[in-house]
């Protein structure tokens, strides 16, 4: 292959990349991830993968994710999409799984 290919092909995978954080503990049963989607993911695309590895995160532990608030900041196509997810992992019969408040949205 030649170097113009090998450029392009690497460009083309890399255009919608998202790269996340490990959830970090900041508060009793609550925690924070961040997602950053660089190139031309969406917002969107970057609040679902922040909510996946939530889920992911509090189904390790044999808990249910409940979200509290997601901060979105970012300019389609000019600046990386960002999504700073707080989220609580709990039981099933928790009142606040049961009865969740509702999810909080800051746009930046």
């Amino acid at each position: 292959m030649n170097k113009i290919a090998v450029f392009a092909l690497f460009a083309l995978l890399s255009g919608c990349v998202t790269v996340g954080s490990d959830p970090v503990p900041v508060g009793a049963d609550t925690f924070q991830v961040s997602m950053t989607g660089v190139g031309f993911a969406t917002q969107a695309n970057t609040n679902l993968k922040a909510l996946k590895a939530a889920n992911e995160f509090c189904e390790r532990r044999n808990l249910h994710m409940v979200p509290k608030n997601s901060g979105e900041s970012g300019v389609y196509g000019w600046s990386p999409r960002q999504d700073n997810l707080v989220f609580m992992c709990l039981k099933s019969d928790d009142p606040r799984y049961l009865n969740p408040a509702p999810m909080l949205t800051e746009s930046h």
